[in-house]
């Protein structure tokens, strides 16, 4: 429980779910510390409560300025490598033996369950909730699923329906959790209010995670045809396609077929389901898909 004022400590700060997250914090006088690799300015310059900091998963040379911050809770966006654990669980045993975090909420997946000796985001969240179970920390996960932005949609999906959901009602969630006084200690699968497919959205995945995530029937390509007022295509590959695919724009192998592997557990209707975890914990209902596709169809209409 945190009895006192939080300082909040963002990982991950400047990307989609953290600058929404900030955003938020920026309408109180919570101190909050912006990470990102550079750590030269924040995505609030006006908010006098919000300070830049320099934090890399690659170089633990950064990881003493974020940890001398004085946070009470941390948010947590994983390192672009499939064994997340080894990097995260160190970052999270210093916290602990040095700094005053006491709250850790990480930001996972949908389709990926705690699992100590399983996938990405799957590791730290099961090494987490080993250390709430044991009293050590105060924790949440907070599981939505990937997120798109292109002209041509590229999945192993077929038709498998999503349940769509709006970076802000992430963000809303993780703000709650960051900051409300008790703790958590528990997963969060944060789900859009309709199940769409992507034939049903068509927009591209964009491999940063997160402005629409897929954690919701109507068709999203027809949705963003409709908004964007030109066509937008899904394009249907097999699962070895779409690695390939990956594997050619950069991607590591392990991880492109891990990717693969969720589109397929899609498929298969792994992500067919929705839920009322959005308005349980923020009050709000979860936005739906072509709310948001209006709203940003100016910045979708030149990235898409």
């Amino acid at each position: 429980m945190q009895t006192n004022k939080p300082r909040i400590l963002l990982i991950g700060g400047t990307g989609k779910v953290g600058s929404q997250i900030a955003k938020l914090l920026a309408a109180t006088t919570i101190p909050t510390y912006q990470a990102s690799r550079s750590g030269k300015s924040t995505t609030e310059p006006h908010a006098r409560n919000i300070k830049p900091i320099a934090f890399d998963w690659d170089d633990e040379k950064t990881w003493a300025a974020a940890l001398d911050t004085g946070a009470t809770s941390v948010f947590l966006v994983a390192p672009s490598i499939l064994d997340m654990l080894p990097p995260m669980k160190s970052f999270i045993d210093q916290a602990r033996s040095r700094g005053r975090i006491k709250r850790f909420v990480l930001l996972s997946a949908s389709a990926l369950e705690p699992d100590i000796i399983g996938l990405a985001m799957g590791r730290p969240h099961a090494y987490l909730k080993q250390l709430g179970d044991k009293g050590e920390v105060e924790w949440a996960a907070i599981r939505p699923s990937s997120i798109v932005n292109e002209s041509m949609i590229y999945s192993a999906a077929a038709d498998g329906k999503i349940p769509w959901v709006a970076t802000e009602d992430v963000a809303a969630v993780a703000y709650q959790l960051l900051t409300q006084e008790d703790a958590p200690n528990d997963q969060y699968i944060v789900l859009g209010p309709e199940l769409l497919s992507y034939d049903d959205v068509s927009v591209i995945i964009s491999f940063e995670l997160y402005d629409w995530m897929l954690t919701g029937p109507i068709q999203i390509a027809e949705i963003l045809s409709d908004v964007l007022g030109r066509k937008i295509v899904h394009k249907n590959l097999s699962a070895l396609e779409l690695v390939e695919r990956f594997t050619s724009q950069g991607m590591p192998q392990d991880y492109a077929e891990m990717m693969a592997g969720l589109d397929t557990a899609i498929k298969e209707g792994s992500e067919n389901r929705t839920n009322s975890v959005v308005l349980a914990v923020t009050g709000k209902q979860p936005r739906k898909f072509r709310d948001t596709a209006e709203k940003y169809k100016g910045v979708w209409a030149t990235e898409v």
